[in-house]
């Protein structure tokens, strides 16, 4: 930390505050002002301080204040300014828990801090919490949940326009690309990085991307090269003393002299690295320490110490739940024991290490699984599976390293090199032909310039005033035409929000549901009656505290559906079933719609399909994301009469069909999808004979 910056801001602050108490009136005219500058002092004074455990406490008066003042003046407009504070916090919060080596906890504050900034579009603090939950994902060796939420990250950060915020995703999209094998990818994104850093002159992020293509040479044994771009991470570090990216450049290091059999070398990195650690009780880095002499000492054939720091190394990983490096040593683990000629313990795992390794998907890991799997079944004359795991680890081969990927990176780089040496070249030529220019000018010359440029400029000046205000009244006469809209477009939510609460509860559903429950007491099934009760119950309690929200996460939609359906079974003799499935790619906690949205159409599906249909009748929910996972895809199917002989019914009964809850449902749609139409999609679903034999509805609602 500089302490004279914390001086400086402290004298700030408190000279604040005394001129705030010298003159009563004006402290209170200025509170709101005094508010503000201290949640700008607190973010400066967390900035500075390195010691996570001192700065966790003013981060805390920070979320705290924010909090606060966000709560209390919603319609003041330093309402988003409070909420910008918060989303910092949360995100500084989440770092915390991060040292703390507490990453799941970590996700769910980073998710705070998204949700708050999403509230005031603010792109940059979205880009930046989606960036950090996925580098917690990255910690507990879940690549394809790191890989979902940094392409997220990157979205928001060229939306928020920041070089820095773009750079720093970018650098992280070529980490994990190069982890999943495909080189061409990581190049690309790395290289994109190094312009940007180059162009914003910025120290910290050169150093993160001269890690990644380090990572990269070395996956591709150009080890030469990995060590020069390691040594450019370590002089960055060792200028702007950062201890953690140090400790890992060290281990970093010590595994390439360890792959390149220089041990000595290795060995000394790694003491350092270890010494480090410990100094500053980083738990992961120990770890990493250990696991390095495990490789040492293994390079070494002293198989005994290599499997103790090995084990040591394993059960500090498996505490932090870091499954990519339980992979790793499981398997060196089981080189071990195949050394010893232990077949049973080597066999044992390897097989752990293929399982943690498939199930982080690092595929270079799966092919050193496969491999040793391969040899040890081979060994014990199992020759079926030595050759299907022997095929396996060959096909990964095939797809993460190949030779084009190494001509691929020593062309991008040595290109971007040229190029930067070129355009220095051209510089120094422009501006010795500048200064050639200058001497052979006349004194006559300079002054006619002179007297041009000056005219010019305030012919300029004149021009660009006029300009300026033209525009400027241009941009309120727009800003004043789209508050009119915004303000419509609330009003029109607002009654389609009120229409929909009201046919929210139908009486007719209320009316059945409630014979129903009167049936089972009256036949003496008081145990089903009663849970059915509190289904119906419940329901009602969720349907009343929903209606007041513009949206719920899927998880509370398809619990309230869930419900509403267990009572609808009531209703009909042991012939009705429902299924509600949900896809893989769908966060039903993180995803919201608006409440009580999919309820009508499956009310319209057992009321008008299912009622009159003889035989087994069944309803089925699928939520899924389109391609572009911007959309929710929600599809209700059911097996009942089809649309046609519903409405047969309905005149044959003289009935009049009220449309008004799938209406309200319209108007709710058509507000909520900004960007998309056809909304809604009725389709009835035939047999190859043209006989009806059900009715499917799909909704699209766009994901904010």
């Amino acid at each position: 930390m500089k302490k004279y910056h914390l001086l400086s801001i402290f004298l700030v602050f408190f000279s604040f505050c005394l001129a705030q108490k010298t003159n009563p009136d004006t402290q209170l005219k200025r509170h709101l002002k005094k508010d503000t500058t201290r949640c700008f002092l607190l973010n400066q004074i967390i900035e500075e301080e390195n010691d996570y455990s001192v700065w966790i406490e003013y981060n805390n008066e920070l979320k705290d204040l924010a909090l606060q003042k966000s709560s209390v003046e919603k319609d003041s407009i330093r309402y988003k300014t409070y909420l910008k504070y918060l989303s910092i916090a949360y995100n500084n919060e989440g770092a915390y828990n991060v040292y703390k080596e507490q990453f799941e906890k970590s996700i769910l504050i980073y998710k705070k801090s998204f949700h708050v900034a999403s509230k005031i579009n603010y792109n940059y603090g979205k880009a930046l919490a989606l960036q950090n939950i996925a580098t917690a994902f990255d910690y507990l060796g879940k690549i394809d949940s790191n890989l979902v939420y940094m392409q997220r990250a990157y979205y928001y950060a060229k939306l928020s326009k920041d070089l820095s915020n773009q750079a720093y995703v970018l650098t992280d999209l070529g980490f994990i690309h190069n982890n999943l094998g495909n080189t061409t990818l990581a190049i690309n994104y790395n290289m994109k990085a190094l312009k940007l850093f180059d162009k914003i002159n910025d120290a910290e992020g050169l150093e993160r991307t001269y890690f990644s293509l380090a990572r990269i040479f070395e996956n591709l044994k150009e080890y030469q090269k990995s060590i020069s771009y390691y040594q450019k991470c370590l002089e960055i570090d060792t200028q702007q003393n950062n201890i953690e990216r140090k400790i890992l450049i060290l281990c970093s290091l010590t595994a390439i002299f360890i792959k390149t059999d220089q041990i000595d070398q290795a060995l000394t990195l790694n003491n350092q690295a270890f010494r480090l650690a410990n100094k500053y009780k980083n738990t992961d880095f120990i770890a990493t320490s250990y696991k390095n002499y495990g490789f040492i000492f293994h390079k070494k054939k002293e198989l005994e110490k290599a499997k103790a720091y090995f084990l040591k190394a394993y059960a500090i990983f498996k505490k932090i739940k870091s499954e990519a490096n339980q992979s790793k040593i499981s398997v060196h683990l089981g080189t071990i024991y195949f050394d010893q000629n232990n077949n049973k313990k080597a066999l044992e795992y390897a097989l752990l290490g293929y399982s943690l390794a498939e199930k982080t998907n690092f595929k270079s890991d799966i092919k050193l699984a496969a491999e040793l799997i391969s040899q040890i079944y081979f060994k014990t004359k199992e020759y079926k599976q030595a050759y299907l795991f022997h095929k396996a680890a060959a096909e990964i081969a095939e797809k993460i390293y190949f030779d084009e990927s190494k001509d691929i990176a020593l062309k991008a780089t040595h290109r971007y090199e040229t190029e930067k040496k070129e355009n220095q070249i051209k510089l120094l030529s422009q501006e010795k032909k500048i200064a050639e220019l200058k001497s052979e000018r006349q004194t006559t010359l300079v002054f006619v310039l002179i007297t041009l440029f000056i005219s010019i400029g305030a012919v300029s000046y004149f021009l660009f005033n006029r300009y300026k205000i033209k525009k400027q009244n241009e941009l309120l006469k727009i800003e004043l035409e789209e508050a009119q809209k915004t303000i419509e477009a609330e009003k029109k939510a607002a009654e389609s929000e009120l229409k929909a609460l009201k046919s929210q509860m139908n009486p007719h559903f209320i009316f059945n549901a409630l014979n129903s429950i009167q049936e089972q007491f009256m036949f003496g099934d008081k145990i089903t009656a009663n849970e059915q009760m509190s289904n119906f119950t419940y329901l009602t309690r969720q349907i009343l505290e929903v209606s007041g929200k513009k949206k719920i996460p899927i998880a509370t939609e398809i619990e309230i559906l869930t419900k509403y359906l267990e009572l609808e079974k009531m209703r009909f003799d042991n012939d009705f079933e429902y299924f509600i499935d949900i896809a893989p790619a769908v966060d039903d906690d993180y995803i919201q719609i608006p409440p009580m949205l999919i309820q009508p159409f499956v009310e319209n599906s057992i009321k008008h399909g299912l009622l009159h249909k003889e035989g087994y009748k069944e309803v089925r929910l699928l939520f899924e994301l389109d391609a572009s996972e911007k959309h929710l895809i929600c599809t209700i199917q059911d097996n009942g009469i089809g649309r046609t002989k519903s409405n047969e019914i309905k005149v044959k009964n003289q009935l009049k069909h009220n449309s008004f809850s799938t209406q309200s449902i319209d108007q709710r749609l058509e507000i909520w999808n900004k960007n998309t139409s056809n909304a809604i999609i009725y389709e009835d679903l035939l047999t190859n004979t043209n006989e009806v034999i059900g009715t499917k509805v799909v909704l699209t609602i766009e994901i904010y």
